[in-house]
This record gives structure tokens, C-alpha cells and sequence, in this order.
């Protein structure tokens, strides 16, 4: 769990290298074999997903979009003529 926006700073760039990473085997692995390729980037994939998801909830970005959801919808509704 992230504490601070150094810790914060730390998982984006994990998540940066994880890209690079995949990068990297798709440059290399999935032109002879894509499955090769697909496999050997569920690691890497899986980690970007728990990283982001670390981030995400420091950031409260889960409930900022409850919230815009929320009252999205109350800003969505037509205003009647006779108001």
C-alpha cells in the first residue's frame, strides 16, 4: 500500500520498466512466437495491473469516479421547461 507520493513516484516507475519490459519481448519474442511472447508477458502484465491498482487507490481515483458517476448523473438530467 502507497504512503506517500515518493512511494507513489517508486510504483510508476516500476510500471514504466514493466512497459519496457514488454516491450521487449514483443520486439523479440513475438515475431518467432507469439504465444511465447503472450505467456512470458502475463508476468510482467499482472504486476503493471497490481502497480496501477496501488496507485489508483492512493490517488482515490476509484472514488472520484463513483462520485463523478454519481453526480454525473444529477447534472444529466434535462431541467424542465416550467423551472
Amino acid at each position: 500500500m502507497i504512503k506517500s507520493d515518493a512511494e507513489m513516484q517508486v510504483n510508476l516507475e516500476s510500471i514504466q520498466g514493466m512497459y519496457r519490459a514488454i516491450a521487449e519481448l514483443h520486439r523479440r519474442i513475438a515475431p518467432q512466437n507469439f504465444m511465447n511472447y503472450l505467456i512470458m508477458a502475463e508476468g510482467p502484465i499482472d504486476q503493471i495491473r497490481r502497480l496501477q491498482s496501488e496507485v489508483d487507490e492512493y490517488l482515490g481515483i476509484k472514488e472520484a469516479a463513483a462520485s463523478a458517476r454519481a453526480h454525473g448523473a444529477e447534472l444529466n438530467t434535462p431541467v424542465s421547461a416550467s423551472t
